[in-house]
């Protein structure tokens, strides 16, 4: 009975010392990357976006903006006819009957060209349709120059600065990580922008919540995988002692 006790008294003291080095081992790791690191899984990949639109109404009659293809900047997507152009504008016609100038820019401007080299992503028109100067007939995005954009509480923003260091995970593509670089620091929160206004303390329904800036990470030219496309997660953890 009594070799019996000691065992249990060693074995429960080795427990002990486990269950302590696990929490010190645990304390230690969390205070590392608190210091070292910060960290956030709510980041998204993200691109510059642009609208094709037109300059005048009118008619298209022809479109090639087809979602998935190519394009060079100054591709021609499609046409307005110019008869209903002329039509939609109101003293266009009188306008540009007199100069040969006006007449050329007018069929330049009837002409819809992407503006930059990229990838259609989204497709709103068809052939036939009549458009309006401020609609998006399409959107293009140059998938070589995709970035990441992370938001980080407003507790932790101070420590972040451009051009440290960022390792980054995409969950489209696990195991592999990819560095990047802190490009630029938002001025304003994420909920400033956000089209439902905040309510204020003056309201008397005001709740406070952790605020998140927004911070633009560069991948680098080529290193980005051509599976990647805009919208898709990302966590990212920022080396916040590496300069």
């Amino acid at each position: 009975m009594a070799g019996t006790s000691v065992v249990r008294v060693i074995l429960i003291n080795i427990l002990v010392i486990i269950v302590v080095a696990a929490l010190l081992f645990t304390g230690y790791v969390l205070y590392t990357n608190g210091v070292n690191y910060v960290s956030s899984d709510d980041a998204q990949v993200t691109g510059t976006m642009v609208p094709i639109t037109v300059q005048y109404p009118g008619k298209l009659n022809s479109w090639f903006g087809q979602v998935n293809s190519t394009v060079n900047q100054g591709d021609v997507i499609g046409a307005e006819s110019n008869n209903s152009v002329l039509q939609n504008t109101p003293g266009l016609e009188q306008l540009v009957s007199h100069s040969t100038t006006l007449q050329n820019r007018l069929t330049d401007a009837e002409t819809i060209v992407s503006p930059i080299n990229g990838t259609i992503i989204q497709n709103n028109a068809s052939v036939g349709q009549v458009v309006q100067p401020g609609q998006v007939l399409a959107e293009v995005v140059n998938e070589n120059d995709l970035n990441v954009t992370a938001n980080i509480q407003e507790s932790e923003i101070r420590h972040v600065s451009v051009g440290q260091t960022v390792d980054v995970t995409f969950d489209a593509i696990p195991g592999t990580t990819y560095q990047g670089t802190v490009s630029s620091i938002g001025d304003t929160t994420q909920a400033a922008l956000s089209l439902v206004p905040n309510l204020t303390a003056s309201s008397g329904t005001y709740t406070k919540v952790a605020q998140r800036i927004p911070v633009i990470i560069s991948l680098g030219n080529g290193s980005i995988s051509k599976s990647l496309v805009p919208g898709m997660s990302a966590n990212v953890t920022i080396h916040i002692n590496n300069n």
